[in-house]
């Protein structure tokens, strides 16, 4: 029923969260798809030891930088399932979610779900101290009458807690009808809220906003470290949503999906850890 898509470049945050990923995958009858972008293959396999039969592992040849955007439509094109859950590879997913929320989307067509928001496993992770808590509220309205609205906020230092928006669960035909996520946002910082975006103005779904999760603290150099450099994660974030709101402006709502999984045909299935020893 669910491809539990995750996107990973040496990020040894996995070997935490995978469990309770697996487990969520399972429990709706689904599959874990992790799509190696870049990364060293043997330190992968690490982090999977105890797993084989259980993972499906997408790879190709190297990368010179991560791309999100892009890995994340590599793992939607092998995707088996109609419905797509997309996780970072540091988050640990409560027993019984990702089962309610597709449920939930299931009895609610039109919809797309993202959950509500994490709580850091370290409290005041990004090092605030006087400001203890900081965020933004964006609204668009389109000349057809579509309206948008994301509330996203930075961690609150004093209880961890902050909001979540690129782990979604979206239909795969729904996804398809904006062409995925788009590749020319490339970075950390923008391409979750432009899905988000695209399929509110763009495909006129309305969103599910409900559940929370662990995120396993780290710094920003374990954020931006595999992206093109920048002098801090705030560039790459306003370049990337700048290009975003020029498109939307233009009425393009339309993703990199086709143009990602033909340029990149030599990403394959590594045929579900076989190599790993259990």
């Amino acid at each position: 029923m669910l491809s539990l898509i995750v996107t990973w470049r040496d990020r040894d945050e996995l070997v935490r969260a995978l469990p309770s990923m697996v487990v969520a995958a399972e429990s709706v009858e689904g599959e874990l798809v992790i799509v190696n972008f870049g990364g060293d293959a043997q330190r992968l396999d690490t982090q999977l030891e105890g797993f084989a039969g259980r993972v499906r592992v997408i790879a190709g040849p190297p990368q010179r930088y991560f791309h999100k955007a892009v890995a994340n439509n590599i793992g939607a094109h092998f995707a088996r399932y109609p419905l797509l859950f997309f996780c970072d590879c540091d988050i640990i997913l409560p027993e019984g979610l990702v089962a309610k929320l597709v449920q939930r989307l299931d009895t609610s067509p039109g919809h797309f779900a993202t959950l509500a928001g994490v709580r850091e496993t370290e409290t005041n992770s990004r090092g605030g101290r006087h400001v203890v808590s900081f965020g933004y509220q964006l609204d668009i309205k389109t000349a057809d009458g579509r309206r948008l609205r994301i509330v996203d906020n930075e961690e609150d230092a004093n209880d961890g807690t902050r909001q979540a928006p690129g782990l979604l669960l979206v239909r795969k035909d729904d996804f398809l009808r904006i062409d995925g996520y788009n590749g020319q946002l490339h970075g950390w910082g923008w391409e979750d809220q432009d899905m988000i975006s695209r399929l509110t103005l763009g495909a006129g779904l309305t969103r599910i906003n409900e559940g929370h999760a662990l995120h396993i603290s780290h710094d920003d150099d374990g954020r931006i470290a595999a992206y093109p450099p920048v002098s801090s994660r705030w560039e790459s974030r306003d370049r990337m949503f700048r290009t975003a709101l020029a498109n939307y402006d233009d009425a393009n709502f339309m993703g990199s999906f086709s143009v990602d999984t033909a340029t990149h045909a030599d990403f394959a299935d590594s045929a579900m850890v076989d190599k790993v020893v259990a």
